[in-house]
């Protein structure tokens, strides 16, 4: 049987710990004393997410036991682990990395402080935090500002009892920092990992959240799936291919919708500014589905690449598939003016962009024109025209109270029907290949919301379809 290996250990008597750089660990030790596990609000600044920390916590008082985390596969120092002498290690880290492990890794966790971290007792320190990035007590300490010129890959933090942080920073100021972590003291020790960058720590706190009982440190080299405990063999994270984490996944309940990652892409600055509520349209009933499962099946045959939808997620990603083509409908479709005799005058009026610039390809408006006015040159084997002429007549009728107007003619019927089915097959073929470049052998909800985002043409027209924003699918 293994164990892991202490390294070192240090005492608190206090019942606080200062940590970071040196200039951090001074503001901690001026900063008044934090008692328990308290909310921290990250803050956005352009593309920097930061987040105010006073640089010293409550914790447990006695004897913490610090461990060097080792990288199997390159030999080498990749982080630490300090904990109070009463905690299991290994159970300790499992806890931390599935609340909020690395943000370079798959499935860990949260990367801020949020509910979630607040309620699992665990305090999320990244890398703008600290370090240089918070200048309090930078001009007090001393230390010299980031020299890209003289940079080489290291990381590395001080961790303090509050009582001794001000006499520990004088002592370490007078230290070579590749070379503090062997000068250790009673109350504190230096963690340095050389051949790394940028700083991230997690406290974890005891089970009434009231004081910390254990800090890990890593940085953004740290791959804790081929990362071990020193004396320990079992990684701190299971290796898994991706079909094995996107089964898992399928397995826990993954939330698929891609709500977080629309939130993300879809900024005004890119794509123009977003629907306001009230122009939002649905979500429609079941009634109004103007796609079933085999015609679905018939476009993902020719577009998808030989994906398809898994089972447990079918019925979301046909509703809002749907929902988008409705929405299509209600914005485009049913307002057109009933004054057009012709399925030409109604497609150039629907479609003003058809005309590509010089130099540029086809457009989506000279599709959608071709398929309004000309029958399929190459018709999509399977697909049931008839079955989905009568359904979108249908909804057409409910909508328009009886006035179809030109899409009372069966050829514009059909006209109007082969647009949607490329519209669907074009978002389709984009979004198998999302769902291939996530890894996953068949298209979710995700796929589609990204597809509609990463191309402009789409994302006007789709744009309008409430259940693609709130993932009520």
């Amino acid at each position: 049987m293994t164990f892991p290996r202490v390294h070192a250990h240090f005492t608190v008597h206090s019942g606080h710990l200062c940590y970071g750089e040196l200039h951090n660990i001074w503001q901690g030790a001026l900063a008044e004393p934090t008692y328990g596990l308290t909310a921290v609000q990250p803050k956005v600044a352009g593309t920097v997410t930061t987040q105010e920390l006073d640089h010293n916590v409550n914790a447990l008082k006695g004897t913490w036991n610090a461990f060097r985390l080792v990288d199997t596969t390159k030999y080498r120092l990749a982080g630490w682990f300090a904990a109070h002498e009463s905690v299991d290690v290994l159970q300790e880290i499992d806890k931390i990395l599935r609340v909020s492990g690395s943000p370079y890794e798959e499935d860990s966790g949260s990367k801020y402080n949020d509910e979630k971290t607040m309620e699992e007792g665990v305090l999320v320190i990244n890398r703008y935090d600290w370090g240089l990035y918070d200048k309090r007590a930078l001009d007090v300490v001393g230390e010299d500002e980031f020299d890209p010129s003289s940079f080489a890959p290291r990381i590395g933090v001080g961790l303090v009892d509050y009582a001794e942080a001000r006499a520990q920073v004088e002592f370490w100021k007078d230290v070579p920092e590749d070379h503090r972590d062997e000068q250790q003291r009673p109350s504190g020790l230096w963690l340095d990992v050389p051949h790394n960058e940028y700083s991230f720590g997690r406290f974890g706190f005891d089970e009434k959240r009231s004081a910390a009982r254990s800090f890990l440190f890593f940085g953004i080299q740290t791959v804790f799936t081929q990362t071990v405990v020193d004396g320990m063999q079992q990684p701190l994270r299971k290796y898994e291919t991706h079909e094995e984490r996107y089964q898992r996944r399928l397995q826990e309940g993954y939330d698929f919708r891609g709500m977080e990652m629309l939130e993300m892409m879809a900024v005004p600055s890119r794509l123009g500014p977003s629907p306001a509520d009230e122009d939002l349209l649905g979500p429609h009933t079941n009634n109004e589905r103007l796609f079933q499962e085999a015609d679905f099946a018939a476009l993902l045959r020719r577009n998808a690449n030989n994906l398809d939808f898994v089972d447990s997620w079918r019925d979301r990603v046909e509703i809002l598939l749907n929902e988008l083509l409705m929405s299509y409908l209600e914005r485009y479709i049913l307002p057109l003016d009933r004054s057009f005799v012709t399925i030409l005058s109604t497609a150039e009026s629907l479609t003003p962009q058809r005309a590509p610039q010089q130099n540029e390809s086809r457009t989506l408006d000279s599709y959608l024109f071709q398929y309004l006015t000309q029958p399929y040159e190459d018709p999509i084997p399977d697909w049931d025209a008839a079955a989905v002429a009568d359904r979108v007549r249908a909804v057409l009728f409910s909508r328009s109270r009886g006035q179809l107007g030109l899409f009372s003619n069966d050829d514009h019927i059909a006209g109007l029907c082969r647009c949607l089915a490329w519209l669907i097959g074009e978002l389709l073929e984009l979004a198998s290949k999302g769902a291939k470049d996530s890894y996953r052998s068949n298209i979710m909800p995700a796929d589609v919301r990204i597809a509609v985002c990463n191309d402009a043409e789409i994302f006007s027209i789709f744009k309008y379809s409430r259940v693609y924003w709130d993932g009520s699918e």
